[in-house]
């Protein structure tokens, strides 16, 4: 369950940059991510171990779905 709620946040942040994805959905998300990842160490390092990966910010994805809150977000090009 623990790998599941990562890898449904991973999915939430992609979908953010290739399509779009509502801002709450990724913020619930998020929260099951921080259950997993309390440490704000290992959260830094986990995003940017993706980041390297995926070209995509975990952060930026969670700074615009809470600043937008509502509706849907989309952090593509």
């Amino acid at each position: 369950e623990e790998l599941a709620s990562v890898l449904s946040f991973f999915n939430d942040v992609e979908a953010a940059y290739e399509q779009k994805v509502q801002a709450d959905k990724l913020l619930k998300s998020y929260a099951a991510f921080k259950q997993v990842v309390p440490s704000k160490g290992q959260e830094k390092r986990i995003g940017r171990e993706f980041e390297n990966v995926s070209g995509y910010s975990l952060y930026r994805a969670v700074q615009e779905a809470k600043s937008k809150g509502k509706g849907s977000i989309s952090l593509g090009k």
